[in-house]
């Protein structure tokens, strides 16, 4: 892991390398979870994979996202107070970007961290932490997510808000 400046605007930009995740270095912010790792069912006509335990304390709706591959800039991250968001990896690698900041005021630069999952791996976002969207590693790619079904308490549960004081860029190899 390294950080190299930019300039963007005259302002310097922090750059952050993606990692594997892991269950250690994802602990401050959420739980991980390899789904080939958990329970497993294998016939002559299928494989089934599933998690031991995913608890989540509010109804839940399943959603998809497909995201585009490459190196990016995290721009604007979203946090929710009212639940957990459960993350899934789908179809190819991909890159969940998070930042433990205050979620009362705004994702941080000193604050993002990046990392990489495989198809199989299930990110479980604790309450306030700061998600960007996820992004592709080799190919664009898709992820399920399941997100709060009931109306928020209020419009902050879903509002992006943009990284202070600037952008992060975040190299995915």
């Amino acid at each position: 892991l390294f950080t190299v400046c930019f300039f963007n605007g005259g302002i310097k930009m922090k750059t952050i390398r993606a990692e594997r995740i892991t269950k250690e270095n994802f602990a401050p912010y959420g739980k991980y979870i390899n789904l080939y790792e958990e329970r497993e069912n294998i016939t002559e006509d299928f494989e089934c994979y599933m998690a031991r335990e995913l608890h989540v304390d509010e109804p839940m709706n399943l959603g998809i996202t497909i995201c585009k591959a490459g190196d990016f800039n995290s721009v604007s991250m979203e946090r929710h107070f009212l639940t957990e968001e459960p993350q899934f990896c789908g179809d190819g690698e991909m890159v969940l970007t998070v930042a433990d900041s205050d979620p009362e005021k705004y994702p941080e630069d000193k604050d993002v961290k990046a990392f990489i999952l495989k198809p199989g791996d299930l990110a479980v976002l604790a309450k306030g932490i700061w998600h960007d969207a996820n992004h592709g590693v080799d190919k664009d790619t898709l992820y399920y997510f399941m997100a709060t079904c009931k109306e928020p308490d209020n419009l902050r549960e879903f509002e992006w808000i943009h990284v202070q004081p600037e952008s992060v860029r975040v190299i995915v190899k």
